[in-house]
């Protein structure tokens, strides 16, 4: 709790702001975090006030006197522990030389119940994203745990290794997708009448649904991994280890993370996170680097994506050597055709990270527009579904009057008629059709 005659902490005096628009909020940035925040105009009023020199009592007064209404004690205090958790305040508070207020320029005039309800609700939504977090922390836990009881089982229990295995292995952003592509052309007719890549080259260690038939699977059977050289089974297939150049990983994950994890920071955050390892795949050079060292075994494959770029010809011919694969050399322009950009680009559905995540879970894909059309349920419901179904409505909507016909829903009946049964309804009309 404050005291009304102690000093309050002052701002830290990198702080800038500037009106956003007329929408009556402000912008703060920090200039030596480079951090930006966006701040109600009370808010705005209370940090501007915070330099160094005012109590609590000061600022409350000059508040009330602003915005017309009283502002708590236990307010000022949560509004200053927030601004001081954002690192905009001085960690000394009541020093006599701190730096005068911000410089915003005049404040504009709002109402006092707009004020003071903006407050309310930044303290209501510090205290869910906190709540938030915390529960996501935990999720992440338990996620985590059971991802590895599940890296354990597959390893272990659901997978048995045959010598034709291939692994397609990769740090994130490596090539992971363009190498499952060209596995895919090697070995099968190349058809692109597929669900996704995934039902042909599943993703080892998330495979939630295809492991269940890991051992019906035809050989030779494709995985694509993306552990590290400690955590791949060992087995007597062959690993083909697609390296990248890190700093084009760096951004391309960046970029990925944004587009499909939800990830909402800054690149230089993110990549500052990639250099200490503490991406989602650990660290990118203790990755490639223990998988260098296995590049001269006999059953390991090490490429670059450089390679791939500059000479996709000779690089397909080392797979199928390396591979044992048979390939008729008629269809090498036809496999190099579809394994450009260009072409994959034109069927993106194929590879998307989303959908391969909806097939593993076990959804079937391409089957969300069904065939639309009326009266199938009544067809496909039993006898007594149907009975079931007709007493449901009659309790939960029988005074409502709806009516499913082929004109279209109807409201609720002006002359009050007796309402016919609609689950009586539709089977007769279908019937009669």
């Amino acid at each position: 709790m404050l005291k009304s005659a102690a000093l309050l902490p002052s701002r830290m005096p990198e702080l800038v702001s500037w009106p956003a628009g007329n929408s009556g909020q402000y912008l703060v940035r920090n200039r030596r975090t480079g951090e930006t925040f966006c701040f109600a105009e009370a808010e705005h009023f209370l940090l501007s006030w915070l330099d160094g020199r005012r109590t609590s009592g000061e600022i409350r007064r000059s508040f009330e006197e602003r915005f017309g209404e009283r502002l708590s004690e236990d307010e000022l205090h949560g509004f200053v522990k927030l601004a001081a958790g954002r690192g905009l305040l001085q960690t000394h508070g009541g020093d006599s030389t701190a730096a005068g207020p911000v410089p915003a320029g005049p404040l504009e005039h709002g109402t006092a119940t707009a004020g003071r309800r903006s407050i309310g609700r930044h303290f209501a939504s510090h205290i869910l994203r906190f709540s938030s977090a915390v529960l996501r922390w935990t999720a992440g836990v338990l996620t985590s745990s059971v991802a590895r009881l599940d890296t354990l089982r597959l390893k272990h229990l659901d997978y048995v290794p045959r010598a034709d295995d291939v692994f397609i292995v990769t740090y994130p952003r490596s090539g992971t997708t363009w190498m499952q592509m060209i596995l895919y052309q090697l070995t099968t007719d190349g058809s692109m009448e597929i669900p996704h890549i995934a039902e042909f080259c599943p993703w080892f260690e998330k495979s939630q649904r295809s492991a269940r038939g890991f051992e019906l699977r035809p050989s030779p059977r494709i995985f694509k991994s993306h552990l590290s050289w400690r955590k791949i089974p060992k087995g007597p297939g062959k690993y083909i280890y697609v390296a990248r150049d890190g700093k084009d990983v760096a951004l391309s994950y960046y970029h990925l993370c944004r587009a499909y994890n939800g990830y909402e920071g800054t690149f230089a955050e993110f990549f500052e996170r990639f250099l200490r390892g503490k991406a989602d795949h650990g660290s990118w050079f203790r990755h490639v680097r223990d998988w260098w060292a296995h590049r001269q075994d006999p059953n390991v494959l090490f490429l670059t994506y450089e390679e791939l770029t500059a000479d996709l010809e000779r690089c397909l011919h080392r797979i199928i050597a390396f591979c044992g694969f048979e390939v008729p050399p008629e269809r090498i322009p036809r496999i190099l055709e579809r394994c450009r950009f260009s072409f994959m680009k034109e069927n993106e559905a194929k590879f998307d990270p989303v959908l391969e995540t909806l097939w593993e879970a076990g959804s079937q894909l391409n089957t969300f527009l069904r065939q639309g059309r009326v009266g199938e349920g009544a067809i496909a419901l039993s006898h007594q579904q149907g009975e079931q179904f007709d007493a449901a409505f009659r309790t939960l909507l029988g005074n409502c009057g709806i009516e499913f016909g082929c004109e279209g829903a109807k409201g609720c009946r002006d002359d009050h008629s007796p309402r016919q049964d609609l689950g009586r309804q539709i089977p007769a009309r279908i019937s009669a059709n």
